[in-house]
């Protein structure tokens, strides 16, 4: 669930710089991706994103995750409610600033 919800965070901020220059990046880190869009703001929401799941591969490489652990085992559904209301608002923010 916490990878979905960081992806669709990941994919929103490449939609909207793409919509803004056809700037085209294969950057996962949604700091990085959100400041190239200039909003202070939505930069902060993926920086507070981006701290919430610690580190992306994590979510995609059992081998980042000390052994007997899995992917699944480091993420309570109390972080992954937070990571979705963090998501959720860069979604609003980007969705905003599209359509604006």
């Amino acid at each position: 669930m916490t990878f979905s919800i960081f992806q669709s965070a990941e994919k929103a901020l490449k939609a909207a710089q793409y919509a803004d220059d056809a700037f085209k990046t294969n950057v996962h880190n949604l700091m990085r991706n959100a400041s190239r869009l200039g909003d202070s703001e939505l930069t902060k929401l993926a920086n507070q994103l981006e701290r919430k799941v610690v580190d992306s591969t994590r979510m995609r490489y059992p081998d980042q995750v000390s052994y007997p652990q899995i992917p699944n085992d480091v993420y309570s559904m109390e972080t992954a409610h937070e990571a979705l209301e963090l998501a959720r608002s860069i979604l609003e923010k980007v969705r905003y600033a599209v359509t604006k």
